[in-house]
């Protein structure tokens, strides 16, 4: 079954945005994902959102991802996709890529 691929490669910080617009102190890069973390869509049709997941970067990223599980390709392009959540003082960059499992069809 043919599904996305999510891999963490970077974590930013803007401590410069932090410190004007975040109210509470010890705020820094994202601390749900990590680099390296690895993430594969589920579902019937393989473009759910992966467990564990960052909700608001799944909404952020969801369309690429289901595009590529899909087996489309993003602007064109190979099957790989860069892509980020929309977090403007800690985003966090994922590489999107197609990927095929073993796992058979549920219909």
């Amino acid at each position: 079954m043919q599904k996305c691929k999510i891999t963490v490669l970077k974590r930013e910080f803007y401590k410069d945005l932090a410190d004007q617009y975040v109210p509470f102190p010890d705020f820094g890069p994202c601390d749900r994902m990590k680099e390296g973390d690895v993430f594969i869509t589920g579902g019937p049709f393989g473009n759910e959102c992966p467990k564990g997941f960052c909700d608001m970067a799944w909404m952020a990223i969801c369309l690429q991802a289901t595009t590529l599980a899909g087996g489309g390709k993003v602007f064109g392009l190979d099957d790989v996709h860069i892509a980020c959540c929309n977090d403007g003082i800690h985003p966090v960059v994922f590489r999107l890529e197609s990927y095929v499992d073993d796992e058979k069809l549920p219909f």
